[in-house]
């Protein structure tokens, strides 16, 4: 039995492997990291990681972003890994990334909480390794490996219908995992305290607590998270929790069987409308032969229905269903149509804003249909047949996801081939200009000899007007990073509006004043062309006006420096 999770381990490894190559694993390579979301990311913590180790918030990080937004806490940078890794950062190389020590983290958290589950679920040892083998292969899982890294914490998820099982109420474990995933992601934080409210719920049905009690415990939980989230910078100056397109982020009806035309050789592809990727919860063609076995279980053997629907079981696939239409929004899919929309009540924004890509709240039911399907075939009088079975879908499932993992590994192991190939050969400008801007996120152009001067005499880069990831952007970040410089733009997840127009404004009474910081320079978007006009009017010799490496810069007193 102790050698099972050994055997799960090295399963996970051989996953991780085969669907990355192992490239990730090297802490000073990062070009897989580029270009993307995850590219971002990364660079959060290169700010970050400057930062003083006693400061309040903890995730304060205001050289990137300034006033507009300043908190790695929920940039899925992985403020976890931040923290282990930031007292080290003097002796760290520059470049050093975690993201491939998380990723490898994952696979083996979720394979190992996986097996913990179904041992609970099946009592049966070969089921128990076969099932975490395949929740190691969940495609929800596998999809985040596209850039999302902090989201591959489905093991976090996992761990919170354990502890739901758990026999007797445990509000240590409760708060543990609730503040631990707070340090890792906010959606999957909904999903965890979700869990937890209908643990309260059930204990007090069953009169384990009173409502009293209940209400007790709540209060001082939710009152703890909060404020760990204020400690951690969830409320930072200029960070929002709230954000629009609600209904854009949505789930499929047919999410469960509907591989994207990219995760299956043998499904066909059934359809779906862009976006629906947030709520992509394809079982896998493994599990889906499974489920449909399952499903002839219980047909032949209708007690089975009174095993899986008792009452803590009942309550939590409630939970999930809630979530599953939570997912499915006020804009109901199915294929590649939209059956029917409809306006919500303006009280649902509490929620809807703050979640704004709902289509992840399948992953609860998507682990409970897991869960099911093992708990059935474990009480069936053809469990020897399973034996045998079980592992020949496992391997097809493995052989089924065989594009995907090529792709996956192509993609970290030789990332510039990856996104260069469908345009290196073309002599089309608008794939020209595209291959030069894919280039920029791995060799600098910031050639100029005048950037040696700015980063020797100036420590702030502002973008005018700052705004969330600006064309071309990601070279001037990285230059500010490496050079301790701060800058007002970047690219966060999450930044009010109603900063941005403060900073807009003072923005513009420099402009119009020529009142510029001596030590900032500023960057002028190819957009603003009468701002820009205006700057070279005013400029004096001592001045830079001068476009750099296709960046237009005006730089206060440059040759007095």
């Amino acid at each position: 039995m102790k050698q099972t999770k050994y055997y799960v381990f090295v399963f996970s490894i051989f996953t991780f492997l085969y669907f990355t190559g192992g490239t990730p694993i090297n802490f000073v390579n990062n070009e897989w990291l580029s270009p993307g979301d995850s590219a971002w990311h990364w660079i959060n913590w290169l700010f970050f990681k400057e930062t003083s180790i006693l400061q309040f918030p903890i995730f304060e990080n205001y050289n990137y972003g300034m006033e507009l937004s300043s908190s790695i806490a929920i940039n899925d940078s992985l403020p976890i890994m931040a923290l282990i890794f930031k007292p080290f950062s003097s002796i760290l190389p520059f470049d050093f990334q975690y993201f491939g020590l998380w990723i490898l983290i994952c696979f083996i958290m979720q394979g190992q909480l996986g097996l913990i589950l179904l041992r609970k679920i099946t009592k049966n040892e070969f089921l128990s390794f076969i099932g975490a083998c395949f929740f190691i292969l969940a495609p929800p899982f596998l999809w985040r490996l596209w850039g999302h890294y902090s989201l591959m914490a489905h093991w976090l998820i996992i761990l919170g219908i354990i502890i739901f099982y758990s026999t007797n109420f445990n509000l240590k474990n409760w708060i543990f995992l609730l503040i631990l995933t707070a340090l890792v992601n906010a959606y999957i934080l909904a999903i965890i305290l979700s869990i937890f409210i209908l643990d309260l719920i059930f204990r007090r049905s069953i009169g384990e607590f009173t409502k009293k009690e209940s209400l007790l415990i709540f209060f001082k939980t939710f009152s703890l998270l909060l404020l760990s989230l204020y400690v951690f910078g969830y409320f930072s100056n200029g960070v929002s929790i709230g954000s629009g397109g609600y209904s854009l982020y949505r789930a499929n009806l047919n999410t469960f069987f509907n591989d994207n035309n990219f995760w299956s050789y043998i499904m066909p592809d059934i359809g779906s409308i862009p976006n629906d990727y947030e709520g992509f919860g394809f079982l896998g063609i493994g599990m889906i032969i499974l489920l449909v076995i399952s499903l002839y279980e219980i047909f032949r053997n209708q007690s089975l229905i009174n095993s899986i629907f008792t009452k803590k079981n009942t309550y939590l696939l409630c939970l999930s269903l809630i979530l599953f239409l939570f997912a499915i929004t006020n804009k109901v899919t199915f294929g590649s149509n939209v059956l029917f929309e409809f306006d919500l009540p303006e009280v649902f924004k509490l929620v809807t804003r703050p979640l704004r890509s709902s289509g992840r709240m399948v992953w609860l039911i998507f682990y409970l249909i897991y869960c099911a399907i093992f708990f059935i075939l474990a009480r069936s009088k053809h469990v020897r047949v399973y034996k045998y079975l079980l592992p020949i879908l496992l391997i097809v499932q493995i052989l089924d996801t065989g594009a995907v993992a090529s792709n996956f590994r192509f993609k970290m192991s030789d990332s510039r081939a990856y996104y260069l190939k469908p345009y290196i050969n073309s002599n089309d400008p608008a794939n020209i200009a595209i291959v030069k801007t894919l280039n920029s996120f791995w060799d600098s152009p910031l050639t100029s000899p005048e950037w040696v001067n700015i980063k020797d005499n100036y420590d702030k880069i502002i973008y005018i007007y700052p705004k969330n990831r600006p064309k071309n952007a990601y070279p001037l970040v990285y230059f500010a990073a490496k050079n301790k410089m701060a800058t007002n733009f970047g690219y966060f997840s999450r930044y009010k509006g109603s900063k941005r127009d403060e900073i807009y404004s003072k923005i513009d009474e420099t402009l119009n004043t020529s009142s510029y910081d001596i030590n900032s320079i500023y960057v002028f978007d190819e957009l603003i062309d009468d701002k820009w006009k205006l700057t070279l009017q005013k400029c004096l010799p001592t001045d830079l006006c001068k476009v750099l490496d296709g960046y237009r810069v005006f730089a206060k007193d440059f040759n007095l420096k």
